[in-house]
Parts: structure tokens; C-alpha cells; sequence
């Protein structure tokens, strides 16, 4: 079982737990290069033409590109689950992990990236600013998905093969998710559970509907739920309750699962 989530445009070191050891290097740092290398061409305006960024962002951003080294260290780069600082990743309680939280983390969870095509938790990064949904066409490619669909692909179901349940829980945003080809994935034998969030609402049907900033909290919850239960099989995330939400096996599909939160936390 593999828990695929999305990057966060947030990104700051945090304090590493006292069990932390050993860093990686992201997989895809060569094809990360390709894409700094073309980056670096662009000016200003033409960064916060293609970003819609203000003036001050593109400035930040341009920065960052210009800045971009290789290869990574310790000294220069910081393990992605300790950067991520959107929503989600406010809610994975990472400074209390141990070696087997962080274990299971490097084997289960991994963050797609516009830059980074995926990265382990334990993946060394260096922060930057490129949405997967951005129009950059790089490497001759139309778009971002092109330049990462089908080595994406590829890799996470090299991933799932070596793990007990060959099955993704999709906790990432729709922009993220589509750049694995579903059809290739199903076709090597992998399932997708996509996890939905849904909170109490006056105007949602039968009072619920999805609030964006809740539902990414929850992402990052049953991110942490999953790590902290060492969960192997999908099954097991059902007992996932945390800030009231309960599975709702009447709305829910094999392919598409649904919690409800009782109550507003």
C-alpha cells in the first residue's frame, strides 16, 4: 500500500526528531536538473507571466532556481516531510516519530512534485516554487504531466510490487493525482482508493459538503494515522476517527472512499 499526497507551496526546515538518522536523494533529481536548467533561462516577467506570481514571489522564486544545487547535503538541503509546511502537513506529527514511524513513512508515503517528480519523506530537497498544473513545457514535452506521467507511473508501481497490498490511497489535490496514468497502473494490477473529506454544511447534500481547508487537515491526519498504525492493508484506514470523522461505507465505493466528521473540530 502506498499514501500518495501532494506537495504544499509552504515550505520551511523544521527540527528533525531525535530518531532521525539517514537522508535520501530524491530518485528523479537528474530529470529535477533538466528542469532547473530550463528554468533558469527565464526572466522575471516571463517566470510571473507563467506563474501569475506578484512581483515579489516571482523575485523569491527566481531566487530560488538561481540558487538550486546540486548535489544535495545536509548543509544544503532539509528531508521533505520536515519542509512541506502547507495544511496537510500541519497535521503530521512528525517531531514525535521514532525509527519505525520513519521507516514506514520512507516505504509508504510519497509526495508528488512539479520539480521533484516524487519524493520520499526522507528525500533531501531544497525549496522552490513549481505547481505540477503549471503550463511549462519543458524538455520539448506540452506539460509538466507529459514530462513526468510515465516514469511516475512507472516507479510507484515498481513501489507497490514490493509491499504486502498493491493498492494507492490518493490523498493528494486532483491536479497532483492525475499525473499517474490510472489506466497503466490498473492494467499492472494496482487499485486506487481515492480518499474524499467531508465536514458538516447547511448547504451540502444531506448536510455535508467538502471545505477545501478541512479536508486538506484531514489528508494530513490520516497521513499520520497511517504512519503512527504502521497500516499495511487499506482496510485498516477505516478505523481512521481522528477530529470526529468516521467512514461512511453507504457513500463510499471500492474506488472512492468517504468520511464524515460528526462533529466541527
Amino acid at each position: 500500500m502506498l499514501l500518495v499526497i501532494a506537495p504544499s507551496k509552504t515550505q520551511r526546515k523544521e527540527e528533525l526528531p531525535a530518531a532521525f538518522q539517514q537522508t535520501t536523494t530524491p530518485q528523479f533529481i537528474k530529470k529535477s536538473n533538466q528542469l532547473i536548467d530550463e528554468l533558469k533561462v527565464l526572466s522575471e516577467p516571463q517566470l510571473a507571466e507563467m506563474m501569475k506570481t506578484s512581483a515579489k514571489l516571482t523575485a523569491a522564486t527566481y531566487r530560488l532556481i538561481h540558487n538550486f544545487t546540486t548535489p544535495f547535503h545536509r548543509q544544503n538541503a532539509h528531508p521533505a516531510l520536515y519542509t512541506f509546511k502547507g495544511d496537510a502537513y500541519e497535521m503530521i506529527d512528525g517531531q514525535s516519530y521514532g525509527t519505525a514511524e520513519l521507516d514506514y513513512a520512507q516505504q509508504h508515503l510519497i509526495i508528488l512534485s512539479g520539480l521533484y517528480g516524487m519524493l520520499r519523506p526522507l528525500d533531501l530537497m531544497q525549496p522552490y516554487r513549481l505547481e505540477m498544473g503549471l503550463k511549462f513545457a519543458a524538455a520539448g514535452m506540452k506539460n509538466l504531466y507529459q514530462f513526468w506521467q510515465k516514469e511516475l507511473t512507472a516507479a510507484v508501481i515498481a513501489r507497490l510490487a514490493a509491499t504486502k497490498e498493491q493498492t494507492i490511497i490518493n490523498l493528494a489535490s486532483d491536479e497532483y493525482a492525475k499525473v499517474l496514468d490510472k489506466k497503466a497502473l490498473q492494467k499492472n494490477g494496482c487499485s486506487i482508493i481515492t480518499i474524499t473529506f467531508q465536514q458538516p454544511h447547511a448547504k451540502g447534500a444531506d448536510g455535508y459538503k467538502t471545505i477545501p481547508i478541512h479536508s486538506k487537515r484531514a489528508r494530513g491526519l490520516m497521513v499520520d494515522f497511517a504512519i503512527k498504525n504502521r497500516c499495511i492493508n487499506a482496510q485498516q484506514l477505516t478505523a481512521f476517527t481522528e477530529n470526529g470523522y468516521l467512514f461512511s461505507a453507504e457513500k463510499s465505493t471500492d474506488k472512492s472512499w468517504v468520511f464524515r466528521q460528526e462533529q466541527q473540530h
